[in-house]
């Protein structure tokens, strides 16, 4: 069944996919939009497949271009990720949650190629992309300037060459493009939609205290979640390079603490779990890298489907 047909790259396992991601764009419409440039819905639609496809591009070259051998390649992750998004507990869309996740998986994506790569023009290249790609994150949520911390540290930790002209490209990038952004921005009189703050919204209203809730919409997600804790042992269990440990030190410290940060707010749409997608995915992919029975695949994403469409559908 989901053995079979995503054991290899193929057609069949590209258009499954899109199709999913095509009826969750075409869900996601008929929800509340609270953040938009666009009152359209037609266009929100268009911009949301657009990002969610972005998405699974990134994680598509993350998880099995860049982490798989050759050999036990295989296509799950394309299936994981619109079923992980499926699992979300979307109340209402914030399209900044989802566009700007699009865009920061993109840069991740540039960030996992540069330390990758050899040659120094096209690790320049690649740093350039995540660093722009970054900024035009920020132009959006200013938040998301914190993001850069993760690129430093895999600069600062990894066995690669730490040549003064990415520290360079890491810093001045941002300080060029947010001004120069603001000022196109604020002449368009657009600058009132972007560059908004979750900090300082009206929307952030923070806990006074950590409380473990768990209504019945948040089951599918709190199954996705012990996948993944199960997923993170088996990898750390797995003999690999330091290089590849700090790449996915790196992704859990940004799991963690996003997590935590919007696990803290009372008023969750659900779209902000869009920022943990490509953690999410990568990791429990890694189930698949070594070769197991299709009993055992056909299991998880059998009791992925029921759990989904039981809590969301029926209960």
């Amino acid at each position: 069944m989901f053995a079979k047909t995503f054991e290899k790259f193929s057609y069949t396992s590209v258009v499954i996919p899109t199709l999913l991601l095509l009826g969750i764009s075409y869900y996601y419409t008929t929800l509340e939009i609270t953040e938009s440039l666009f009152e359209s819905k037609f266009i929100n639609g268009i911009l949301i497949f657009g990002a969610l496809a972005l998405s699974c591009y990134s994680i598509d070259t993350v998880t099995r271009q860049l982490t798989i051998e050759r050999t036990n390649r295989n296509a799950y992750h394309l299936l994981l990720y619109p079923l992980i998004i499926m699992c979300y507990p979307v109340e209402s869309i914030d399209m900044r949650f989802i566009v700007s996740s699009a865009v920061i998986w993109a840069a991740w994506r540039n960030v996992r190629i540069f330390v990758e790569i050899n040659n120094p023009e096209r690790k320049n290249k690649r740093l350039l992309d995540a660093s722009v790609l970054l900024s035009f994150s920020s132009l959006i949520i200013v938040e998301n300037l914190i993001i850069f911390i993760y690129p430093l540290i895999v600069l600062i930790t990894s066995n690669i060459n730490r040549d003064f002209k990415y520290f360079i490209i890491i810093f001045m990038t941002p300080l060029i493009i947010l001004p120069s952004g603001y000022v196109l921005l604020s002449f368009l009189s657009l600058d009132t939609y972007l560059f908004s703050s979750y900090f300082f919204g009206d929307q952030l209203q923070i806990l006074d205290e950590f409380k473990l809730f768990l209504p019945f919409n948040y089951i599918p997600i709190y199954v996705v979640f012990i996948l993944y804790i199960l997923s993170v042992i088996l990898k750390f269990n797995r003999a690999s390079g330091l290089q590849r440990r700090i790449l996915d030190f790196v992704g859990i410290l940004f799991f963690i603490l996003t997590a935590y940060f919007f696990s803290m707010n009372q008023e969750l749409t659900g779209s902000e779990f869009h920022y943990l997608s490509l953690i999410l995915v990568y990791f429990i992919s890694q189930i698949f890298v070594k070769k197991i029975k299709s009993l055992y695949v056909n299991f998880i994403f059998i009791v992925l489907i029921a759990t989904l469409v039981t809590f969301n559908f029926f209960i």
